[in-house]
């Protein structure tokens, strides 16, 4: 028996030392982004303006928004796609629903139209594309690497444009995934770089629903014990394994105790799921909390305060002598 005891702390020990070996220290804070608004994929559901495109982009920012969020996935020909599901799925004119975004080049992904576009003319952009729009309009970014089959190599290329475009990509960008082993992957690779875990509680049964995210067969024999055991991961291990900058959960699991218990670690918090801005309550319009929205964005942004004309303090001063009035009063009173 005690040979058993003492085997079994050796072990926990030797584990315990291995995850604090390849623990990763803490990301660049992103708590000063807090209190942004950012466009889910741009916009989202908006009439003539397909989602994760350049005109998606401009909408936002014609609503107000102070970021954008796009997904990026690899092409055929392993270039950098903005494009939300794993298949065409209806989006795409002249081509199968069930066509792979990696079954297409990026030249041909380009010649395709989208359906929501009644002009014929928008067209799928690259990852390069858009951080070069968000950049010149001084706008930040949240990527999220959507690639499943191959997501180390969709990490590395999005690395690559961080060595290419430093002083923007290292301070306005934030890399964001469900997936935590990319986002260890991503911070293995360079320490510098933020990253945000999103999770939700039920990611894979809402994958598995929609049909826009490739779900592997074994997840989908008993999703509601697999999410349970990836929001664990996602939400206890990975944060302080990875060394996260921003926490992303669904706007549903907020809570006063969720933004404190971050924001003592110097985490961000990020909100998303909205469908209206009547969810999007006054303490989610705070300081170190950043929420997506799909349209309506100015919305969605924190209310400002009321503008002060007394630039030379003449109310307050006036508050204050009523103040000392109040309390010789009551002091002549007692006497």
């Amino acid at each position: 028996m005690k040979s058993l005891l003492l085997a079994s702390s050796l072990a926990v020990a030797a584990g315990w030392a291995y995850v604090r070996h390849i623990q990763l220290p803490a990301g660049p804070s992103r708590l000063d982004w807090g209190a942004c608004v950012f466009g889910h994929r741009g916009c989202r559901g908006v009439p003539g303006v397909p989602e994760n495109t350049l005109d998606a982009f401009k909408y936002a920012l014609s609503r107000g928004a102070a970021g954008i969020e796009v997904d990026v996935r690899l092409t055929k020909d392993n270039e950098l796609a903005i494009f939300h599901d794993f298949s065409c799925n209806g989006h795409l004119k002249g081509v199968e629903t069930t066509k792979r975004i990696d079954e297409l080049t990026l030249h041909e992904l380009k010649s395709l139209p989208f359906q929501a576009d009644p002009t014929g003319q928008i067209r799928l952009p690259t990852l390069e594309e858009s951080l070069l729009f968000c950049r010149e309009n001084k706008l930040k970014m949240l990527i999220e690497i959507k690639e499943m089959r191959r997501a180390r190599l969709c990490a590395d290329k999005v690395l690559d444009l961080y060595r290419r475009y430093p002083d923007y990509m290292y301070e306005h960008t934030v890399i964001i995934a469900f997936n935590p082993a990319v986002l260890y992957y991503v911070r293995e690779r360079d320490r510098n770089v933020a990253v945000g875990q999103l999770h939700s509680g039920r990611v894979l049964r809402s994958w598995i629903s929609s049909g826009s995210v490739e779900v592997p067969w074994y997840a989908r024999l008993c999703p509601t014990v697999l999410d349970w055991l990836l929001n664990y991961v996602q939400e206890s291990i990975n944060p302080w394994l990875s060394g996260v900058s921003l926490m992303c959960p669904h706007y549903d699991l907020f809570s006063e105790t969720y933004k404190r218990r971050w924001h003592t670690r110097k985490i961000g918090v990020l909100l998303w799921g909205f469908s209206s801005p009547a969810q999007c309550t006054r303490e989610m319009r705070t300081p170190g909390v950043i929420v997506e929205s799909d349209d309506q964005h100015e919305e969605f942004a924190s209310p400002k305060p009321p503008a002060n004309f007394d630039i030379f303090g003449d109310q307050a001063r006036e508050r204050e002598r009523e103040e000392e009035e109040q309390r010789r009063r009551l002091k002549l009173g007692a006497e």
